[in-house]
């Protein structure tokens, strides 16, 4: 299969399901929002925390509960590491909110069914000292907080649901190739998509890892060595197509598996009109990491349309 000169690997990646908790983050002007929305979500990747936050996109003024601009933020975890452990990883990253001048936070989810809730009122609202005022606003329950920078809103409870996640690998004949092609990916995703969230915004690309380890079997994850270039040739397995010399993993998560095709077809486009990106396919980790598989074809034929031919 191809996407302009770009080889995509009729492949399907593997998925799993996530817990997840969408929230909208506002703010005085749509630069500290930014900032803000970029603070709550770094350090943010399962292999070292236990919670992973991606920026979703941008929300204008007129369609967030404050009438200020908005992020739309997407925290998540793999659903086997438990709801209890999940509910309590959102409740402490968002403990530090009151530090975020101008800052308000409110319960964005959209989709049933909802599981369960995260409750923010006791923790967040201790920040206020007595001085905490518990009110019915904007028709949500919220905490009002007087900070340094006036009175913050905070929704009393987040709603829990599940997501899912996806992620390809993309081939460069460089560094700079790969760089450009997941920057170019990820303004797409925030600027169209809609229920995707994705990582280390603005770059949204990472170098990407295994399940486990061969030598150190105890690890939790270790190198991918079939995308490794330096490999190349050490590693029997290698994936390296010719013409490449670099490698960036780009992963995302999504509200519904309809969204995240959407999200897939967009992460296409982007690399794929990047100079100097040969190749497009996705890791298997024989189903270590996830029993549900996403179809890079299905995904191109959100692009392209089905092949001449085939059944409509």
């Amino acid at each position: 299969m191809n996407y302009r000169s770009v080889v995509v690997e009729d492949t399907s990646c593997e998925a799993t399901e996530l817990f997840m908790v969408r929230v909208v983050l506002t703010a005085d002007d749509a630069q500290t929002v930014e900032d803000e929305a970029r603070y709550l979500s770094g350090y943010s990747i399962i292999t070292t925390t236990p919670l992973q936050v991606c920026i979703e996109g941008w929300v204008a003024p007129e369609h967030t509960p404050d009438g200020r601009p908005g992020a739309l933020l997407l925290f998540n975890a793999p659903c086997p590491l438990g709801m209890e452990r999940f509910r309590k990883a959102v409740a402490e990253r968002l403990y530090i909110l009151p530090h975020l001048p101008t800052c308000g936070l409110f319960d964005g989810w959209r989709c049933e069914p909802v599981l369960d809730s995260v409750d923010l009122s006791r923790a967040i609202g201790r920040w206020g000292d007595g001085y905490e005022v518990r009110e019915r606003v904007y028709r949500r329950d919220v905490m009002r907080l007087p900070i340094m920078s006036g009175d913050m809103l905070v929704e009393c409870s987040l709603r829990v649901g599940k997501g899912l996640d996806a992620v390809i690998e993309v081939f460069g004949r460089d560094n700079a190739a790969c760089l450009i092609g997941a920057r170019t990916a990820t303004a797409r995703l925030v600027g169209e998509a809609t229920g995707v969230g994705v990582f280390n915004y603005p770059l949204g690309g990472i170098s990407g890892a295994k399940v486990g380890g061969r030598v150190y079997t105890h690890e939790g994850v270790s190198i991918n060595e079939p995308y490794c270039p330096t490999l190349r040739g050490k590693a029997t397995d290698s994936c390296i197509p010719p013409g490449a010399n670099a490698v960036i993993e780009y992963p995302m998560t999504g509200l519904t598996e309809e969204e995240l095709y959407a999200g897939l077809s967009l992460a296409i486009q982007g690399f794929g009109d990047t100079p100097g990106i040969v190749g497009i396919t996705a890791p298997r980790f024989g189903g270590q990491w996830g029993d549900q598989h996403l179809s890079l074809r299905r995904a191109l034929e959100l692009i392209q349309g089905p092949p001449a031919g085939s059944a409509a």
